[in-house]
């Protein structure tokens, strides 16, 4: 394989960790790239790849695609209860892995990466048992990046992989930028390639500075990874919209979840464009119904509560879960359901291990089912009816903290599953920042908002140093 500096030999693990950052002038402070960011870059890429149709990027991003496929198909295995080989494969369907690749591809690198352990039923080409260890080691963010290694990414793509975890710290000029990569050790050639390939897939963007005369890189995820409140640095941005910009991110921050008519005192366009540059993520959950669907709205993830969890929020499924269970609750109210509180649904889930009996159980709840967050169990007492599991108990925990910020007032004597409409698809903030157009309210947005950023970043620089978690 191709060596990114010279023809000197480096082991993998260090190509992936090497380099510092330097004090270029506005960028962060001079410290060694981080691994965890390194795994949540991987996450972003891998949440990126289901808008990416251009055939040639796909191909330049292989590795990359192929290695978060997997350490996502280990997530979903995370927590399953009496795993077996039957489930897996279904799991890895749900993932867009075929059991050919599974067998032969995927599950020899995760057990490489020590996060399952397996057996073959040769006879008949199946998988006969697994057990996984997802999060035991660490967090999922750590066990990333050795799925990462094991799957042997080109120069070009370990560049990508820098490049998006840079551009999600700090938004630099181009020429910045690349300064930064080159002082981990990559030629000019590669970091030119890893900033096209970055812009091209669009987990990075750019926007023009005209007091710069040049581009500014940035990740949208950049408002997560930030020591300094979206509010401390939007206050300072003209003209007076921005005051309703503000509004607009606090609520988002205070009210996760809410559904997107929850804004209608905000423009549309103001709403539009905070969404296409990531100040706000909105998610859609769609029905089998005609016509049936909802967009819910949240604010980016902070990156020191990220480094908490053992399952990163990158991969959305707190939002997934709270945006089903809401979707449920609310559809169900307009046709005369029975769900009177979301809250008490979701604590009878965490208390009890399940709920349920109810009639659509089975139907309704197929998306959490494929990401692994819940289970669906058959009542044997009640044909036709069944009971909706707890799989994934951060998640499930993390959503009733949002549920209960976004209903603080409310209640309800119980629940009952039997009246929802069944959700078929779902939207992440990924596909909805691609399906936002390119306005020019959205690249006034990005321009004041990302240079207000940085000056944020310099008169906090004690506090944005870049430690490692």
């Amino acid at each position: 394989m191709a060596q990114a500096v010279g023809s000197e030999k480096m082991d993998l693990t260090h190509r992936l960790e090497r380099g510092v950052m330097t004090n270029t002038p506005g960028g962060p402070a001079s410290t060694p790239a981080s691994s965890p960011r390194l795994g949540r870059a991987l996450f972003y890429v891998h949440q990126q790849t289901q808008v990416i149709t251009d055939p040639v990027i796909k191909a330049k991003l292989g590795q990359l695609i192929a290695a978060g496929q997997a350490i996502g198909f280990a997530v979903t295995l995370k927590d399953q209860k009496l795993l077996t080989g039957a489930m897996a494969i279904q799991f890895a369907a749900q993932a867009g892995i075929g059991q050919q690749r599974l067998i032969t591809e995927v599950l020899p690198k995760l057990k490489q990466a020590d996060l399952i352990t397996y057996t073959l039923d040769v006879a008949n080409a199946s998988l006969a048992t697994i057990e996984e260890f997802v999060g035991l080691s660490g967090r999922i963010i750590d066990q990333a990046m050795k799925v990462a290694e094991i799957y042997l990414p080109t120069d070009v793509e370990l560049a990508v992989l820098h490049c998006t975890e840079l551009a999600s710290w700090a938004p630099l000029t181009m020429r910045q930028h690349a300064q930064q990569l080159h002082s981990r050790g990559f030629t000019d050639s590669v970091i030119e390639e890893a900033m096209k390939l970055t812009l091209a897939a669009g987990v990075n963007q750019r926007v023009k500075s005209a007091d710069l005369g040049e581009h500014v890189i940035y990740n949208p995820n950049v408002w997560s990874a930030h020591h300094i409140s979206i509010a401390a640095f939007l206050k300072g941005l003209p003209p007076a919209e921005r005051d309703s910009l503000l509004g607009l991110c606090e609520q988002a921050a205070n009210s996760p979840g809410l559904v997107l008519h929850s804004y209608g005192s905000f423009q549309p366009g103001m709403l539009s464009s905070a969404r296409k540059v990531g100040l706000v993520q909105a998610a859609t959950v769609k029905s089998s119904v005609a016509s049936g669907q909802q967009t819910y709205v949240f604010s980016p993830m902070l990156e020191s509560e990220d480094d908490k969890l053992q399952t990163t929020e990158v991969l959305h499924q707190r939002k997934m879960f709270v945006a089903h269970i809401l979707y449920g609750h609310e559809k169900a109210i307009a046709g005369r359901g029975r769900i009177l509180d979301p809250r008490v649904l979701v604590r009878a889930l965490l208390r009890n291990g399940s709920v349920g009996p109810a009639s659509n159980i089975a139907s309704d709840y197929h998306l959490l089912e494929a990401n692994g967050i819940v289970a669906v169990r058959p009542s044997d007492e009640t044909p036709g009816r069944a009971y909706l599991e707890l799989v994934k108990q951060e998640i499930v925990e993390g959503g009733l903290g949002w549920i209960e910020a976004s209903y603080s007032s409310g209640s309800g004597a119980g629940a009952d599953l039997g009246s929802l409409k069944p959700p078929t698809d779902w939207t992440s903030p990924e596909a909805d920042r691609a399906n936002m157009p390119d306005t020019g309210a959205a690249m006034e947005i990005a321009e004041s908002a990302i240079l207000r950023l940085r000056e944020a970043r310099k008169e906090a620089a004690s506090a944005a140093r870049y430690d490692a978690p």
